[in-house]
């Protein structure tokens, strides 16, 4: 479990890829697509909502994330 300046560095980079396309790693799967909405309330209410191209939205709790890639372009990491 990460310490709280991780999770505190971890949600601020979220919040700062706001509106960006990024690929979140899960346990589960990968999801890529645009970040639309993150509510940061107490563990484990805490959570992202992607927007998948043109295939609806997905709610992912920030818990089960396991790494968050930054997407320029197409095939293209920052």
């Amino acid at each position: 479990m990460a310490n709280d300046l991780e999770s505190n560095q971890f949600r601020q980079l979220l919040l700062e890829s706001l509106n960006d396309t990024v690929e979140i790693v899960t346990n589960f799967s990968s999801i890529t697509g645009e970040i639309v909405q993150i509510e940061i309330f107490n563990i484990p209410l805490d959570y992202v909502v992607i927007k998948e191209a043109e295939q609806g939205f997905v709610y992912i709790p920030l818990f089960a994330i396991d790494a968050l890639i930054l997407v320029q372009e197409e095939g293209d990491l920052q």
